[in-house]
Parts: structure tokens; sequence; C-alpha cells
């Protein structure tokens, strides 16, 4: 299926070109609507991201450490151009990003939730199986006697392995997603008239009077 966003350059970071020490994340749209999901109702500065956007922006800035300086370069037509459509792309993308970084920080907070419900109720059943082993200590040993035990120890222990990964294992790719939103948003954002492949960074396109904003610059929110 053609999706018809032409994204590049791909690979590792020699492959990215850089401008003022900053590796380019280049997307190329034939079209400003491109950006957005076409299915969302929502007013145009408001709309949903494409999922293949989001997802090329989200998995490269994740390829690299969060310190590595990038940069957003979305490149248009020079008729869609205006500064009127940079201002509603750059602030819809901000939308975007604080959203999901949003429901990122939400998801660690409920994940934690559980993860210390589960270690209470975990510890208090591995509590009364250690006391019913006890209890069993007492009792003549036989085959019975120490399959009972041997399960109790068993299945305790057992029960404290949900709770112990989400604090050893589950909560960290959770803060990792949430750092890469917002390095997102920490990403200078500039919309250029023209390609990619046409267009040179010694262009004027590219001087530092117009690559000054950032998606969570103040300004956007004018």
């Amino acid at each position: 299926m053609d999706w018809g966003l032409d994204i590049f350059p791909k690979g590792t970071d020699n492959l990215y070109r850089k401008l003022n020490g900053k590796l380019m994340i280049e997307l190329e749209l034939h079209t400003a609507m491109q950006l957005f999901n076409s299915f969302d109702p929502a007013p145009f500065h408001e709309k949903e991201l494409d999922r293949e956007a989001e997802e090329y922006i989200y998995n490269t800035v994740g390829e690299f450490p969060l310190k590595k300086p990038l940069g957003i370069f979305i490149y248009l037509p020079p008729s869609e151009a205006d500064g009127e459509t940079e201002h509603i792309l750059k602030k819809a993308i901000r939308n975007h990003f604080s959203y999901k970084k949003l429901l990122t920080e939400i998801e660690l907070k409920k994940l934690l939730q559980r993860g210390r419900r589960n270690m209470t109720i975990a510890t208090l059943f591995l509590f009364l199986c250690l006391l019913v082993i006890r209890l069993l200590s007492t009792l003549k040993e036989g085959l019975v006697h120490t399959m009972l035990s041997e399960g109790f120890t068993i299945i305790g222990w057992v029960a404290m392995w949900e709770p112990i990964n989400v604090f050893l294992y589950g909560w960290w790719p959770v803060v990792q997603k949430r750092n890469i939103y917002r390095k997102i948003l920490s990403m200078d954002v500039n919309i250029i008239a023209g390609s990619p492949s046409k267009v040179k960074l010694s262009d004027p396109r590219f001087s530092a009077k117009k690559i000054k904003l950032r998606a969570d610059d103040p300004e956007f929110f004018q």
C-alpha cells in the first residue's frame, strides 16, 4: 500500500544529514494533511498524527541516546509552506506528543500502583503459606506432608513474581517511552518549502533565523 509519505534517510546516524550539529529527521509530505489521521474528526490543529508518521518519529528518536541532538524537518510543497500552515503543524505535533506523554505517565502511575497493591497481597499470601508450612511441621512426616509443604513453599514464592517483575523489569520500558516523548517535545520542528533531495543545507531556508522554534516553545500557543 502506497501511503504517499516519503520518509528518509534510514539507517545509522552516519546516513542522517546534520545541521548545526543536529541529526535531521526528515519527512517529505505531498500535502500537509498527510501528517494527520484522516479519520480523526478533530479540528485541523488538534488532529491526531498519522500512525506511520508518529511511529517513524518515535522509532527514529528511540534509536539514539536521549542526549543526542536531533531535529525534525518537514518538507512541504512551496504552495503550502506558508506561515499559518507552519504554525498549525508545529502546534499539532506538540499537542499529539504531549497527549502521548500524558498517557504514558498515567500508564506508569497505574503500573506502579498495581505493583504496590500486588506486592501487599503477595506478601500476605506468602506469610500465610509459611504459616501453614510451620503448622504442617508439627504433624507426622510423610508423603502428603512433604507434598503440602513443598507445594505451599512454591506457590507462596511464585505469588511474589508478578509484583517483583513490575519493580525490577516492568517499569523501565514505560519510563523510556515517556522520556522519548519528552525528547520529541524538546526538539526543533522546522517546516521547509521544497524537497530534501533538492534543498541543500547551505540553502537560506536552513538559516539560524528560520530554524528557531521548538515544539514546546510557548510561542506555539500565542
